[in-house]
């Protein structure tokens, strides 16, 4: 009997950074067995079409082969998951308020289900690293994810320099434009293509 695919969680932008260069994006499990799996919150959906920006911005995220990707790899908690990612939610709510830290509440719900579940998370949002370290929530950039699906052979440089580069052109880096590339130097040992 096979084991479950490793989960790893993606926050709503981390999604929409990678979704558009690297498709199908969460259908394809990779890596070693147990294969890993990329979720997002059945909840993205939501988000999406209640945020006129998001929908001006991301207007692709609407096609159907989009949305059919995200249909086949949505993380919904359930039964005791589910009591234990509305307490863990209520913390971390709790807490961005007391440390002013404006994080919406699909992400803070991420955050909630990777400490319910120990799954990681991938984000680039510094509020939500922040809050993840309090709560001892594995949290994971674009770029570390990239460079796991690259060491897993999920993707190759060519399409990693894509992704950038349609960062770059939407001005949507994870960091500043020396920072990203100083922590892309590190991982990929190469300069950043932008």
């Amino acid at each position: 009997m096979s084991s479950p695919p490793r989960v790893i969680l993606l926050d709503s932008n981390a999604y929409f950074r990678l979704a558009r260069s690297i498709h199908p994006l969460l259908s394809q499990l990779f890596g070693d067995p147990p294969p890993y799996a990329l979720k997002v919150l059945e909840d993205l959906d939501k988000e999406f079409l209640r945020n006129p920006r998001l929908v001006s911005k991301f207007h692709w995220v609407a096609n159907s082969e989009y949305c059919n990707d995200r249909k086949a790899s949505r993380y919904s908690a359930r039964g005791k998951t589910a009591t234990q990612v509305e307490t863990a939610l209520s913390y971390l709510s709790k807490l961005a308020q007391l440390e002013c830290i404006d994080v919406s509440l699909i992400d803070l719900k991420a955050l909630a289900v990777g400490h319910a579940r120990g799954f990681p998370v991938i984000t680039d949002d510094k509020g939500m690293q922040k809050l993840a370290e309090t709560f001892d929530i594995e949290c994971w950039s674009t770029l570390k994810l990239l460079k796991l699906m690259l060491n897993c052979g999920r993707v190759g440089m060519e399409k990693i320099h894509e992704t950038v580069e349609y960062w770059n052109a939407e001005n949507d880096l994870p960091n500043s434009p020396h920072g990203f590339k100083r922590i892309y130097k590190e991982m990929f040992n190469e300069d950043s293509p932008i």
